[in-house]
């Protein structure tokens, strides 16, 4: 059986991933360069929804 907590984690990353994908974006359309600027936000903005759920573990 999951801890009561462990069901979040999606949430918590699929947040961070929404969060990457806008902010990849608007970085990406004021610079000029899609591919790298978006796939950084992605990437970032999974691993901070990682790091925010493990943040609010220890709460």
């Amino acid at each position: 059986m999951k801890n009561n907590k462990e069901k979040y984690l999606p949430l918590f990353i699929s947040g961070g991933l929404l969060i990457g994908i806008v902010i990849g974006t608007a970085i990406s359309m004021i610079r000029g360069e899609m591919g790298i600027w978006l796939s950084l936000g992605v990437g970032g903005g999974m691993a901070f929804g990682a790091i925010s759920f493990l943040i609010f573990q220890k709460k």
